[in-house]
C-alpha cells in the first residue's frame, strides 16, 4: 500500500463531494422564494446570518465568570482558561454556558432557518482560534444529516482581528458537498477507523477548499464582531477558523453546533431546558449519567459518539 500522500496527491474538491440531493435538502430549503421570511432567505442566499449586538451582556458576563471559575490558569491541566473545556458538551457542568448557548431567542431563530427543533450537542469553548483550516461541517457526521445542522458562533466581548478570527465564503454552501465516503476512498481501513482521520488528511481536505473556492472566485470573509454579536452557518458552508497574528491575544467566544431534533436517532438523551429549548445529555468525563429532572422528551435510539465529533471539529 502506497502512503498517504501518493494516495491524496491526486484528490481535489470534485472527487470529495457530491451534489446534495434534493430530497436531503430541509423542508425550507425546497420552498418557493416567495413564501420564506427574510431571514429564511438570507440562510438560501448566503448560508450565514449575522446577528448583531444579540446576545444579553448579563448572560455573557455570568458565563464569562462562571468559565473562569472551572477553568484554572494552567496550559498543563486538560480543562484550562485558554483552552477551554477537553470535552464536548461542558454545557452539561456550566448552567450559565447551557442558558448562553440555548438563549430562546436564538433557538428560535435556528428552528425558523432549519424548520426544525434544533437540539444542542456540541459546544467548543476555547479562547484561542481553532485553527481548523478550510472545510465544511457535513463530511464530519453521519451520512443522513445533510442540512438539518448547523453551527453559531458567540462573540462574548470584541474580537480582535490579529486574534485569528472567524472565516467565510458566503454562498458556498451551495457547491457540490464533501462527503466522508467519497475521502474514505483514499483511507486504509485502519486510518478510517482512526479517530485522528480528521486531523491528518485536514491539508489535502483545505487545500481542495482553497481551489474550489479559486474556481468559484468566492471571497473569503471575516467575521470581525463586537461583543453580543452572532454568526450563525450553514453546514454545507466552507469556513476555518484563521491562524491568529498575535497567539497570545484572547479569542472570548462560544461555538455551539445543533441538529434537528427529529434527524438524531444516533443520539440516545434528548432534553428540556426551562426555556423550552432543546439539548442532548451526554454525561462528563467521570460523570454517571444522570436522569433528567423531567422526562418530558421521548429519547430516540443510542449510539453516536459525540467526542468524535468534538474531535473532528478541532482536526485531532
Amino acid at each position: 500500500m502506497t502512503d498517504l500522500a501518493t494516495r491524496m496527491a491526486h484528490a481535489n474538491f470534485a472527487s470529495l463531494s457530491e451534489p446534495q440531493p434534493e430530497a436531503t435538502k430541509t423542508a425550507i430549503e425546497r420552498m418557493p422564494r416567495a413564501e420564506l421570511t427574510a431571514l429564511q432567505q438570507q440562510w438560501q442566499d448566503d448560508g450565514v446570518i449575522v446577528l448583531r449586538n444579540f446576545m444579553p451582556a448579563d448572560m455573557r458576563a455570568a458565563y464569562c465568570a462562571a468559565r473562569e471559575q472551572h477553568l484554572p490558569k494552567d496550559r498543563t491541566q486538560k480543562d484550562n482558561f485558554w483552552g477551554g473545556w477537553h470535552f464536548p458538551t461542558p454545557y452539561t457542568v456550566c448552567d450559565e454556558l447551557q442558558a448562553l448557548a440555548l438563549y430562546r431567542p436564538l433557538t428560535d431563530i435556528l428552528r425558523e432557518v432549519i424548520g426544525e427543533e434544533m437540539g444542542l450537542h456540541l459546544a467548543l469553548t476555547g479562547w484561542v482560534s481553532t485553527e481548523r483550516n478550510f472545510h465544511q461541517d457535513t463530511y464530519l457526521n453521519p451520512a443522513s444529516i445533510w442540512s438539518y445542522y448547523l453551527a453559531v458562533w458567540i462573540a462574548l466581548d470584541d474580537i480582535h482581528p490579529d486574534a485569528g478570527p472567524f472565516e467565510f465564503v458566503r454562498g458556498s454552501h451551495k457547491w457540490d458537498v464533501l462527503r466522508q465516503e467519497k475521502l474514505f476512498q483514499y483511507l486504509t481501513p485502519e486510518e478510517q477507523a482512526s479517530p485522528a482521520w480528521p486531523s491528518f488528511t485536514q491539508d489535502w481536505v483545505a487545500r481542495a477548499c482553497e481551489d474550489e473556492i479559486t474556481r468559484h472566485g468566492g471571497i473569503i470573509e471575516q467575521f470581525i464582531p463586537q461583543g453580543g454579536d452572532v454568526l450563525v452557518w450553514h453546514s454545507n458552508l466552507v469556513h476555518r477558523g484563521s491562524q491568529p497574528k498575535d497567539p497570545e491575544r484572547l479569542r472570548k467566544s462560544l461555538i455551539c453546533h445543533y441538529s434537528s431534533v427529529h434527524r438524531r436517532p444516533d443520539m440516545s438523551d434528548l432534553r428540556l431546558h426551562e426555556n423550552g429549548s432543546q439539548y442532548f445529555y451526554f454525561p462528563a468525563p467521570g460523570e454517571e449519567m444522570l436522569p433528567p429532572e423531567e422526562p418530558e422528551i421521548e429519547p430516540p435510539k443510542a449510539g453516536f459518539s459525540v467526542r468524535a465529533l468534538f474531535q473532528k471539529l478541532l482536526g485531532k
